[in-house]
């Protein structure tokens, strides 16, 4: 896959993220790739992926990715973002930092996400358990 394909991949993974559409963020994925938000256990394969973010997606409801910064070479594409989520209780959690490294297999799925952030920050910012 070319580097304009990975970053096109990860900027429309980035945007499904921001429409909560689960079926999307995994149409983007291979079937056995691996999830890891660094401060929690790593989730293997379509359904522990699709779990967690239907769970998360269950108490949100807005969710933004802001791309600041994208490198990308064949194989891999790393994101430094701000994320905000809406809460359908009300609160926000209003612009986490959040550096991503997305990893691809030869078919330009992607079959490794690596999220890096502060969960202390989380939790400071009023965001709930994980």
């Amino acid at each position: 896959m070319t580097t304009q394909k990975n970053k096109e991949t990860v900027r429309a993974f980035c945007s499904a993220w921001d429409d909560l559409d689960v079926d999307k963020i995994l149409s983007l994925m291979s079937d056995d790739a691996v999830y890891h938000n660094m401060p929690l256990a790593p989730l293997k394969g379509h359904q522990q992926i699709s779990e967690f973010i239907s769970g998360f997606f269950q108490i949100t409801q807005s969710c933004e990715f802001k791309v600041l910064n994208i490198i990308a070479d064949s194989h891999r594409v790393v994101t430094e973002r701000v994320d905000t989520f809406g809460l359908k209780d009300g609160s926000t959690i209003d612009a986490l930092p959040v550096l991503g490294i997305f990893e691809f297999d030869d078919e330009g799925k992607i079959n490794s996400w690596r999220e890096y952030w502060d969960l202390q920050d989380w939790i400071a910012r009023g965001g709930p358990a994980l």
